[in-house]
């Protein structure tokens, strides 16, 4: 069932056009990102679906019910946003945050609500503590039980893990995709992280030049990317020279580009393979990275290895790439 559909959204701030024409849907239980760089628009989208913004064209709509009518906008408690920053409120404790949310109910009901969500949250001993005296994650966790207090059946996340260091990052991760799928929400992620994408997603919709570039799995997306855009954002690709290409027995059109990620070019002891010559090495803990000028091909390229052996005393070394690992996409 489709939880949410965005159909022909486009944004303006005066005359500046910011998202033309963008449209995808989002089915119960499903976790949609959209990918792209700062100031495309990604949050744009969803402050125009929880109606924080109304200055905008096309369709929203919500189990198949749009969320104009008769021309108003309205706020619907069905849909749940979570911030960045978590908007939470710093003079209620644990407790009275998400006692927030629940106004409408009678005390008692309100009581149980409350003591349910500490318990599936893990904050059952923070219950009474202040918002400052929490870690990052238990603070997220507040936002997050907070807005499923009133159980909607959409929700929007907001860079939710930009303020977690890597390791609690990946913990909350795993817990949150967990959590949507047992309750069957339609989740939208806006995010500028392409691993976080990569692994949190259902579908990814990746956002360039104000319109959807892409919209696909992540597997789609990263195996077959549509244009050059699209590779280089999800995965660093070097970007063939057209006459390397055409040694290999490929023919590419004027359009198009050939790429080649940088883990797919190999170091090889062949001297009968592409010679380079290295203009760089860089350790980056499980691996090295080398920057290499292809003499023949006047072309520079990246690759990543997990072993330097001697190289770091030469300037020569010997490249080879495989035809099948070449991709070729729009530039």
């Amino acid at each position: 069932m489709i939880g949410i559909s965005i159909r022909d959204l486009t944004v303006s701030f005066g005359e500046l056009k910011i998202l033309e024409n963008i449209s995808f849907e989002v089915q119960a239980g499903e976790i949609v990102t959209i990918l792209g760089p700062s100031g495309c628009g990604k949050s744009t989208i969803l402050r125009c679906i929880s109606s924080l913004h109304n200055e905008y064209t096309g369709e929203i709509y919500l189990n198949e019910t749009c969320l104009v009518n008769n021309g108003k906008r309205e706020c619907n408690t069905d849909i749940g946003y979570i911030f960045q920053d978590y908007a939470l409120f710093p003079h209620l404790s644990v407790k009275e945050n998400i006692e927030f949310a629940l106004y409408k109910l009678k005390s008692n009901e309100k009581k149980e609500k409350v003591e349910s969500l500490l318990k599936q949250f893990d904050l059952e001993v923070h219950a009474n503590k202040q918002i400052h005296e929490l870690s990052g994650g238990q603070q997220q966790r507040v936002s997050i039980a907070r807005v499923l207090a009133y159980e909607p059946k959409v929700i929007l996340l907001d860079e939710p893990f930009s303020n977690l260091d890597t390791i609690l990052r990946n913990k909350t991760k795993i817990w949150l995709k967990k959590m949507i799928k047992d309750l069957g929400l339609s989740a939208i992620l806006v995010t500028h992280d392409q691993k976080e994408a990569l692994s949190m997603s259902d579908k990814i919709a990746i956002i360039n030049n104000k319109k959807i570039e892409q919209f696909g799995t992540p597997f789609e997306l990263f195996e077959n990317p549509s244009s050059f855009y699209v590779a280089n954002f999800l995965n660093r690709v070097n970007k063939l020279p057209t006459k390397l290409v055409e040694t290999l027995g490929i023919n590419i059109s004027l359009n198009d580009t050939a790429v080649l990620s940088i883990d797919k070019v190999i170091l090889s002891q062949d001297s009968t393979r592409l010679k380079g010559k290295i203009l760089d090495i860089s350790y980056c803990g499980d691996y090295y990275e080398l920057e290499v000028y292809l003499e023949d091909f006047n072309n520079e390229i990246i690759l990543k290895t997990s072993f330097i052996n001697d190289l770091a005393n030469k300037e020569k070394c010997f490249i080879d790439i495989k035809k099948e690992d070449i991709k070729i996409v729009k530039k």
